[in-house]
């Protein structure tokens, strides 16, 4: 089973602290009604909420990439079924290796 992962995006973030809000908002009124069920499902619920936004991943930094770039990173993760930012990730990993490497290996390998 693949796990999901969600990134902290800004959108992302402001939508979970508003609906986490809201829960709370909601919880505190179902304690004044004294509607204890419901007390124990919004508690529950803002909990989950709550470790949801406490373990987002943080934010990664934007990288323009050329329109053949982006097109060839789309085609290949619908081929593949691999996530589209995993695929970006090992390219850009494999680029900065070729960087890093001597420059004598990299002339061996021409």
């Amino acid at each position: 089973m693949k796990s999901l992962t969600i990134f902290a995006t800004q959108r992302n973030r402001i939508l979970l602290w508003m609906s986490t809000l809201l829960m709370a908002i909601a919880t505190v009124d179902a304690l004044v009604a004294a509607t204890w069920d419901l007390v124990l499902v919004l508690g529950l619920a803002l909990i989950v909420q709550l470790i949801i936004l406490l373990t987002l991943r943080g934010r990664r930094p934007v990288v323009p990439l050329r329109d053949d770039l982006y097109r060839w990173l789309e085609e290949r993760s619908a081929t593949t079924g691999e996530p589209f930012e995993f695929i970006a990730d090992r390219c850009v990993a494999a680029y900065r290796a070729g960087l890093s490497r001597d420059a004598t290996v990299v002339k061996d390998r021409q």
